[in-house]
């Protein structure tokens, strides 16, 4: 995109979120490029953020957005809302111990104010030459509340901390957060205490220190209860709060389809990969623009957490069991003991739909739509004819789901014979069970997930469902669904 381009829909993107941003239903605006049919183009336009996207003939005149501002095309993109990933309650903390000197990835916090974050890393004050704990402004200056000097501690006050003899750091300065205006990024610094020492390792050694070889790309603020993360751009933070790393040429850009890994305290080691670089969103009146975005990348507690390039791209946040009652409720209505596949269903949500971008994605739509599925599968009813049928495919591909889909070395193979079955099931979806709209995106994904399917092992199929494009063309046919939850849920929890 030229200057002059990303001039004009800078002036664009003021315009529209001016006169959209009061409704509670548009989280934010960006400048990028539209999204047709899952996939990147080449036309810029400004990007229209909401919480719920929901087809024109939904929705009054009075909020329907533009298609068009100032001759620019505005496109619709669903988000959900969005938290900060620090927090005041106790959670489980894999990294909660206490690190002298402290490193990167630990438990750190406020003494004063409660806070429960995680160490960035270790940063030189360009202003004085001092060396800086860096972690997000919420964690280490409660949104601004805190005042210079308040003692910083490591591990925070929830995890043992909550001693002035735990202190490590003084706080420093912060980016200020300001509501009714964009904010970049959320990051603070506090100053060692003399007597600390220094050192460029990171807990438990889970991950390579930052270098020219293993650069930063963002520090990690806001994050969803399935661990969609958002991250600042680490420069972006370096720059407004005037300091540096410690190594120099440790930096790089986010890049779309690009793998990242961070180490922090509440989910540990983690790797993802980045599915978006540019996004505005507003969080309890703080506007922020220009974030990166990933899957199942931090949890509550993390905030503050350096990202890096690295990783395999698939070394999740962890997620909790789904719960039985939708199993019990479709074996209720088939007659089928599917309430005894409980432990079966967590391996392969664990084991395969949890080692790819498309498959979390499906792991988390189980989740945000469970009640609705639920509550559809009790109201419905079949015939004995529907009864039979599915038992004879449960006695059919019951053992072939447990071997293909939960056994990591498995060599079986989709076949045209399991595509045509699945095709079948899916046209067979009565409308209590299935709506139109769902139906139809569920075609969707049975053209651009299912059918290429035939003749791949599991490994492939994992391959495949790590396909950026792939993932962009689901979501952009799930999204077409009125009322169904396909976004996470984002906000804070450190005040």
């Amino acid at each position: 995109m030229d200057a002059k381009t990303a001039a004009a829909l800078d002036g664009a993107k003021a315009r529209l979120a001016d006169e959209y941003l009061t409704d509670p239903n548009v989280v934010g605006v960006a400048k990028g490029f539209r999204t047709r049919d899952g996939r990147l183009t080449e036309e810029p336009v400004v990007i229209a953020l909401v919480r719920k996207k929901r087809r024109a003939a939904l929705v009054s005149r009075s909020r329907l957005l533009p298609s068009t501002v100032g001759g620019h095309g505005v496109d619709v993109v669903e988000t959900g809302e969005i938290r900060f990933s620090g927090a005041t309650t106790k959670a489980a903390a894999p990294i909660a111990e206490r690190f002298r000197p402290p490193l990167q990835g630990g438990s750190l916090g406020s003494l004063a104010d409660g806070t429960l974050g995680t160490l960035g890393c270790l940063v030189r004050d360009r202003t004085d030459g001092s060396i800086c704990v860096l972690s997000a402004n919420h964690v280490l200056a409660n949104f601004g509340a805190t005042a210079p000097g308040a003692a910083i501690v490591q591990p925070a006050p929830l995890d043992g901390g909550a001693a002035e003899a735990n202190t490590v750091a003084r706080f420093k300065r912060a980016i200020p957060l300001v509501k009714g205006v964009p904010n970049t990024a959320d990051a603070a610094i506090a100053q060692l205490e003399p007597g600390i020492d220094v050192s460029s390792t990171v807990a438990r050694n889970l991950m390579a220190p930052i270098s020219p070889t293993h650069r930063a790309i963002g520090l990690a603020f806001l994050a969803s209860v399935h661990g969609g993360t958002f991250m600042a751009k680490i420069d972006t933070v370096l720059d407004q709060l005037d300091v540096e790393l410690l190594t120099p040429d440790s930096t790089a850009p986010a890049v779309e389809g690009g793998r990242i890994e961070k180490v922090a305290r509440s989910s540990g080691y983690t790797s993802s990969v980045v599915l978006d670089t540019t996004a505005r969103v507003v969080v309890d009146g703080y506007a922020f623009d220009d974030l990166i975005y990933a899957q199942r990348f931090s949890l509550v507690g993390d905030s503050g957490a350096v990202v890096c390039e690295g990783g395999n791209g698939k070394t999740y946040t962890p997620m909790p069991a789904i719960a039985c009652r939708m199993l019990g409720a479709a074996g209720a209505l088939y007659d089928l003991p599917l309430g005894d596949d409980n432990a079966y269903l967590d391996q392969v949500r664990d084991e395969f739909f949890g080692q790819s971008a498309v498959g979390n994605l499906v792991v988390q739509l189980v989740y945000q739509n469970l009640d609705v599925a639920v509550n559809r599968l009790e109201a419905a009813t079949v015939s004995p004819e529907e009864k039979a049928e599915a038992r004879r495919y449960y006695e059919k591909y019951r053992a072939l789901v447990i071997g293909l889909l939960g056994d990591p070395g498995s060599t079986a193979q989709l076949s045209q014979e399991n595509v045509d079955d699945i095709r079948t099931v899916f046209a067979g979806f009565s409308p209590e069970l299935v709506t139109l709209p769902e139906k139809q995106a569920l075609w969707v994904v049975f053209d651009d997930v299912i059918a290429p399917s035939v003749g791949r092992t599991r490994a492939e199929l994992l391959e495949y469902l790590n396909d950026l494009a792939v993932y962009q063309r689901v979501v952009a046919a799930l999204r077409e669904i009125p009322g169904l939850e396909v976004d996470g849920t984002y906000g804070f929890s450190s005040r």
